[in-house]
């Protein structure tokens, strides 16, 4: 289908609800993450992701299964100082790679703000909210990981990261306020039958401006995180990540659609 002439708010609005209005449909990429919004695309007769909203703004069409967590990938952003990843936190605090692989060290970590790693590790806001921070505690290491503590201990030791990863939060908000367009929001219920996935859309909402103090306040409660996936021969990269049920919170406007 070719691409639509541009809609107003309001226009894409019942366009949404008319698609509401069908009830289960049926995805066009059965268990695929991007089947619903695909699927929707198609619906509305849009070739792309991008809305067709005659406004100075870019919009986008996301989703959400309901009761779901799935995490969005936001960008990938290494920590400063430069290479602190595969120069100290990984030849220091990695730990065997786990497919085995000889003489290579792992340092794979998902990092909270809202609570510690099982390996000490959570991101934290300094005082005055100018950076997040990479924190080791190693008073809360788990028990089934105290093996790779010792080694940690006769090595490095167990006092303050040295240096302290960290991201300059200003940095970090102008990447995720470009990347995070104004957008129309629909959660979805979803059910299988016989393979196939059918979804039938529960709730619309337009999200608008992103907010700072809600980017902020996802980092406190473990809505936005960082993944770590560095291994002795090939950094994957340090990604922050949103949970899809957190989104709203980065908006200042959020409206029901009705």
């Amino acid at each position: 289908m070719s691409r639509r002439a541009p809609l107003t708010k309001e226009q894409m609005s019942s366009e949404l609800l008319r698609v509401r209005d069908l009830g289960w449909i049926e995805s066009r990429r059965p268990l695929n993450s991007g089947g619903i919004g695909n699927t929707i695309d198609y619906l509305l007769g849009l070739s792309e992701n991008n809305l067709p909203i005659a406004d100075t703004a870019e919009w986008e069409l996301k989703t959400h299964r309901a009761g779901s967590g799935s995490p969005i990938t936001l960008f990938h952003m290494e920590p400063l100082p430069r290479s602190v990843v595969p120069r100290h936190l990984l030849p220091k605090y990695g730990w065997p790679d786990a497919a085995g692989r000889q003489d290579e060290l792992s340092f794979r970590q998902t990092l909270l703000a809202s609570r510690v790693s099982d390996r000490g590790f959570r991101i934290a806001l300094s005082a005055a909210k100018e950076r997040l921070r990479v924190h080791f505690e190693p008073s809360s290491v788990s028990a089934r990981q105290r093996e790779w503590l010792n080694r940690v201990s006769g090595g490095v030791g167990l006092g303050p990261l040295d240096p302290e990863p960290y991201w300059v939060l200003r940095d970090v908000e102008r990447k995720v306020s470009t990347k995070m367009l104004n957008s129309f929001y629909l959660v979805a219920e979803t059910r299988l039958a016989g393979g196939n996935e059918s979804f039938r859309v529960q709730s619309i909402s337009i999200l608008e401006g992103f907010s700072t103090d809600g980017f902020v306040a996802a980092i406190s409660d473990g809505g936005v995180y960082v993944d770590f996936d560095a291994r002795t021969h090939h950094n994957h990269g340090t990604k922050f990540r949103l949970r899809e049920d957190a989104l709203p919170k980065l908006y200042r406007y959020v409206d029901l659609v009705r």
